[in-house]
Order: structure tokens, then sequence, then C-alpha cells
């Protein structure tokens, strides 16, 4: 017969491996706070009519006049990313995060942190498309970007408004072709940049 200790003790046991077997496998799955947008909303001010997927169409005079507005046959770099914003007025900060892997934190967006943007330097501009369409399913519904030249840009997950919001607001709408998450497929918004 076990005593009251014996049996004590392996419940302790069993009950300590249990909980650091959940707290492991949580964190394991979290994000970090930084994946998830935290800008107000408003995406309607940039739309014209429904700020629904498959509906949403940006208001011409979104895009009006910028010179961004049309093809870049040149090969770019996050540089051409953060020098873009900062033109529009928001600050920026680079962040290396491996030699494939970079970030550019817009830290004046509107929201209680910085967003942060995936950048992916790749060969071509078929190449940027077709990445940015497999990250924007492989990490589903909210989830967005914009893919210009050779440069897939992932951003952080957000409800269509507020996409459409920090999209319209900085122009990213307008200096790439901005595309939205939906249930099983993905969306490009018309009435910003295209390429073709």
């Amino acid at each position: 017969m076990r005593s009251i200790a014996s049996l004590a003790c392996s419940h302790l046991t069993f009950g300590a491996v249990a909980l650091v077997t959940l707290a492991a496998t949580a964190c394991g799955e979290s994000p970090p706070p930084n994946a998830y947008m935290t800008t107000p909303g408003g995406g309607g001010s940039f739309t014209r009519g429904s700020t629904s997927l498959g509906e949403a169409r940006l208001r011409p005079e979104l895009c009006s006049g910028m010179a961004e507005n049309k093809p870049d046959p040149t090969r770019l770099d996050e540089n051409a990313l953060a020098a873009f914003l900062q033109r529009q007025g928001f600050q920026t900060t680079i962040i290396r995060a491996r030699a494939d892997l970079v970030y550019v934190d817009v830290t004046n967006a509107g929201g209680d942190r910085p967003v942060r943007l995936r950048v992916a330097v790749l060969n071509d501009a078929p190449a940027a498309g077709a990445d940015l369409h497999k990250a924007i399913l492989e990490h589903g519904s909210g989830s967005w970007g914009v893919h210009r030249s050779n440069l897939a840009v992932l951003g952080p997950i957000g409800d269509v408004d507020q996409i459409l919001e920090f999209a319209g607001k900085t122009k990213l709408a307008c200096w790439g072709v901005l595309t939205v998450a939906g249930r099983d497929d993905d969306f490009v918004v018309p009435g910003g940049y295209m390429e073709f």
C-alpha cells in the first residue's frame, strides 16, 4: 500500500509535468504581439462603396498624381519601401533578423505599437507575387500584404477595415498590389497600384 506522501508526490510530479507541457505548448503557439494590427480602422474612408472583400475598391483620388503608381522595372530592396513610407510622413526602422529576413517597423501609424512589415527581396515581380500569395494563404484569415517589382511585403494580421485604413493612410495600396486573405483564397483590392 502506498503512503499518502508518495501518492501526493506522484500527483504533484504529474501535475508539474502537465503544467510545464501546457505552458510550453501555449508559448510555442502564441504569435508575438506585433503579429496583429492595433490601428483603429476606418478603411471606408479610402474605399468606394463596400469594404467587403471582393467588393472593396479604392477611391480613385487616393493614388492620383502619385509617381509610384506605375510599375517599377528596377530591382528593389527594403530601403525602397522605407524611403516610400518616409516620403508619406511615417517613421520607419529597418531590422535585419537574418540574411534572408528583413522587417520594416512603421512607428507612427496610429496604433499603440509599431506596425511590423515583413519584407522578402526576391528575384523578380512574378516571384514576389507568388511568394506573397503563398505567405498570405499560409497565415490565413486577416493576412495581407503588397508586392511591387521584386519585393513581397507581408503585413500583420488585421480585419479588413484596419487593413484598408493602413494601406490607404500610408498609401501602400498605391505603391504595391494590395492583396488580402479571404476564407480560402486571397483578393486583390482594385483601384490602386497594379502590375501587368
